[in-house]
């Protein structure tokens, strides 16, 4: 974002769905003979206050009232605290689908993650492991080897439609990285130099294993659960720390560099 220089006296932007330039900023912008006046970028919050005006509803409801609706408005952060029921509306809706997703492109990626992010992995479980239209393991079950475009991509035919390898609903992989896994990269760190391992384990998934090639080296994950307890290994390469988040809170720090084994416990207190 762009600052102009000194203070200034702004009047602050009327909630509209439209954004708006303060008209201190507005005034101080130089202008050229022949040339239009440079516009400097709204602030995020101002952004954030008109969508909330011109979309969101006291209650929590987004206007178009539709999973994908709601999956954006919680993932970039435009739902306030006071208001995380929204979060239950989106649940709401997947069970009215008969615990299937209705999302579509710029929403599906987001969608297990918003819903672990909110408390409901157990859903975000269901969704993923769920066998019938629409579903990744349908179609899984009918055969294919990679993601297609359409959700039921091969008809009973046997005819394609669409592309059959397609990345849009592959983008779940992040949440079997993020959240399956739990591999992230601690926020603030650079190219992996920082990073954490924070499980989010479900009766239906008693492990996992992963790697990812980072540039200080590879990093190995793997963890397991026997009854309510879980074990967590992690390789850490060199040059680069590590912590470990238990899904009850535990914390495991400074984990450094070579091989590290952890045992906490696999569920949240209640």
């Amino acid at each position: 974002m762009l600052e102009p220089p000194g203070p200034l006296h702004t009047t602050a932007p009327r909630r509209t769905g439209r954004t708006t330039t303060p008209r201190g900023v507005r005034d101080r912008v130089p202008r050229r003979p022949g040339r239009p006046a440079f516009r400097p970028r709204p602030h995020p919050a101002w952004i954030r206050e008109a969508w909330r005006t011109e979309f969101l509803s006291p209650d929590g409801h987004t206007a178009g009232d539709t999973q994908a609706g709601y999956v954006r408005a919680l993932s970039l952060g435009l739902v306030p605290d006071e208001l995380r029921q929204a979060a239950a509306r989106l649940v709401e809706l997947i069970r009215a689908a008969g615990t299937h997703l209705t999302t579509g492109f710029l929403s599906t990626g987001d969608l297990l993650p918003v819903l672990a992010d909110t408390g409901h992995v157990d859903v975000a479980y269901e969704l993923l492991l769920q066998r019938t239209a629409p579903s990744w393991l349908y179609m899984l079950d009918r055969g294919a080897t990679t993601i297609w475009e359409d959700w039921e991509g091969i008809d009973d035919n046997g005819t394609a439609h669409d592309s059959l390898n397609h990345y849009s609903k592959g983008a779940v992989i992040r949440f079997l990285h993020t959240h399956t896994l739990g591999l992230r990269q601690t926020p603030g760190s650079i190219a992996w130099e920082s990073f954490e391992v924070a499980p989010v384990p479900h009766p239906s998934v008693p492990w996992a294993r992963g790697t990812h090639e980072s540039p200080q080296g590879t990093i190995a994950v793997e963890w397991r659960t026997t009854g309510d307890i879980l074990t967590v290994t992690v390789d850490v390469p060199p040059a680069t720390t590590a912590r470990i988040v238990f899904p009850d809170g535990t914390i495991e720090e400074p984990v450094a560099p070579g091989r590290f084994s952890a045992t906490g416990r696999a569920g949240k207190v209640s």
